[in-house]
């Protein structure tokens, strides 16, 4: 009788608890818009609500902090769920924006991928800048490396550049024969910094500078530029979707980046985001979103819940992870203003 009554009050508590999660508040989650927001509504979200019942409504940002700031300072806050950039989740972390997680709510922080996860974010994407090329301009034998993009002699016709300093100094560097694994190490040596600046130096007058990925791969597109670095899904969406004839060369080196999932400190919803944060570090459900996006999450498995031939994409899969690295948040917190203000005054000599 003791056992049955104890069946019963599991049953009751089990019961409460589905109960409570179906009627949960509505979580307000902000990301990145556009087939982001809807890879993660068709592959996450709406399997949620269809467990739960919770409702998740989306919201589009550009990672502001600031936005997440001013909701605090006024006590009016509206946001439950935001997707920051790492470096962003770092400020916003320690100065109290962001709810603190356990592994509780992670799972085994030993089973992310370096970089995808933090002590108030969980990786939303993992996302690479890789070296593309377009295989109708350049035709047999493409570029193999970082080397090879410096060689506009080798290979002639103008490169597309991202026009700041944060990921391309680390595509200098790796052009001058450093592995990705070392490159922070020696960005931070005496005489780091100027020996990549040195590098951009040849390249400077072979280069189309973009600001957007819609321009690099508008540049790609119509020849402006027969080589790019690029965000990886960019050129992946190019090639499934448009049939280009471009090719990412993983093996020349990458490094790859992280936005967060991270719980607004106060939310309306804290309780229920968390509740959602745990459920998302699933790897079975991070893949949801790796299978619609050509960006990978953070646990190393969920590679394993996306099908083979779609992998292939993905700078989190098995066969690509092993060129890559990733960026050194702590580096560009501390440098991000100083080096971007050095770069600008260079592209304008």
């Amino acid at each position: 009788m003791l056992k049955f009554s104890h069946s019963l009050s599991v049953a009751a508590m089990l019961a409460a608890s589905l109960a409570t999660a179906q009627a949960a508040d509505t979580i307000n989650v902000v990301g990145w818009g556009g087939n982001w927001d809807k890879a993660y509504k068709e592959g996450v979200w709406d399997k949620y609500s269809e467990q739960t019942g919770a409702k998740i409504v989306m919201e589009e940002w550009g990672g502001e902090l600031a936005k997440v700031r001013a909701q605090i300072q006024s006590g009016s806050i509206t946001w439950d769920m935001v997707s920051p950039e790492a470096p962003s989740v770092e400020v916003g972390c320690a100065e109290g924006l962001f709810v603190s997680l356990t592994p509780e709510i992670t799972g085994d922080p030993s089973k992310y991928l370096p970089g995808t996860i933090h002590e108030c974010g969980v990786a939303s994407d993992t996302w690479a800048t890789v070296l593309a090329y377009n295989a109708d301009a350049i035709q047999g034998d493409g570029p193999k490396s970082w080397a090879d993009y410096w060689d506009a002699e080798k290979f002639p016709g103008k490169r597309g550049m991202l026009a700041q300093a944060q990921y391309t100094l680390e595509n200098a560097m790796m052009a001058d024969g450093v592995a990705p694994a070392d490159v922070y190490d020696e960005l931070r040596k005496p005489g780091g910094i100027d020996r990549a600046f040195a590098m951009l130096d040849k390249i400077k007058p072979h280069v189309v500078w973009w600001s957007t990925s819609t321009q690099a791969m508008q540049n790609l597109a119509s020849g402006e530029v027969v080589m790019t670095d690029q965000y990886n899904a960019r050129v992946t969406n190019d090639i499934v979707n448009e049939k280009k004839n471009y090719k990412i060369v993983w093996d020349a080196g990458f490094f790859y980046g992280t936005d967060m999932w991270s719980v607004v400190k106060g939310s309306p919803n804290e309780k229920a985001a968390l509740e959602l944060l745990k459920w998302f570090s699933i790897p079975e459900n991070q893949a949801g979103f790796s299978k619609l996006y050509a960006y990978g999450t953070g646990r190393i498995e969920a590679a394993d819940y996306v099908p083979e031939e779609w992998q292939k994409n993905l700078p989190t899969a098995p066969q690509h992870a092993k060129f890559g690295a990733t960026y050194d948040t702590n580096f560009w917190v501390e440098n991000k203003e100083s080096l971007e203000a050095r770069f600008q005054a260079w592209l304008a000599q």
